[in-house]
């Protein structure tokens, strides 16, 4: 799946998901390669990594390194042993021409919306420390609270070690 994120000069176009729980995200289109239905078998465990890094897995020829977003912002890992499911969603991501992937419990839709709409501000259940890997928070018409998730910021703390 890929779109051309802007639709004019204040509208983004972004992708929704379910992180944990109740706890909805968007990133924009434009940094999103594809979505893919993951077996969790198929992630491979490396140590001495940041916890928010689960592992790797092989995609397309490609090492994809795969973050539980979930973890990172200080919700409940989606990975944790109530996960009652074989597989999860994986959400491609290009950020400044690095690739990976991030964990989510399930995939949304498309949703637009003008960047005034995103207003600043972090829910009581992300950890203070994640609130620069969120640029605000967005209501959608379907009465769901979307936080904006800033992939620079994920990628630069996760080359920082600093998410855990």
């Amino acid at each position: 799946m890929t779109a051309a994120s802007t639709t004019d000069n204040s509208t983004l176009q972004y992708i929704s998901f379910l992180m944990s729980g109740a706890v909805w995200g968007m990133i924009p289109t434009h940094q999103l390669t594809e979505t893919i239905n993951l077996e969790l078998g198929k992630i491979v465990q490396i140590p001495d990594l940041p916890p928010a890094v689960v592992g790797v897995c092989g995609w397309r020829g490609e090492v994809l390194w795969l973050v539980d977003l979930a973890y990172a912002l200080g919700l409940s890992p989606l990975l944790s042993t109530d996960y009652q499911s074989a597989k999860c969603s994986l959400l491609r991501v290009s950020v400044n021409q690095h690739n990976f992937g991030l964990l989510v419990t399930e995939v949304g839709q498309l949703v637009r919306c003008d960047r005034q709409e995103i207003v600043p501000g972090i829910p009581s259940q992300i950890k203070p420390e994640a609130a620069p890997l969120i640029d605000g928070q967005y209501s959608s018409s379907q009465g769901k609270t979307l936080l904006g998730v800033n992939l620079e910021a994920l990628l630069a703390a996760l080359r920082d070690q600093s998410l855990g």
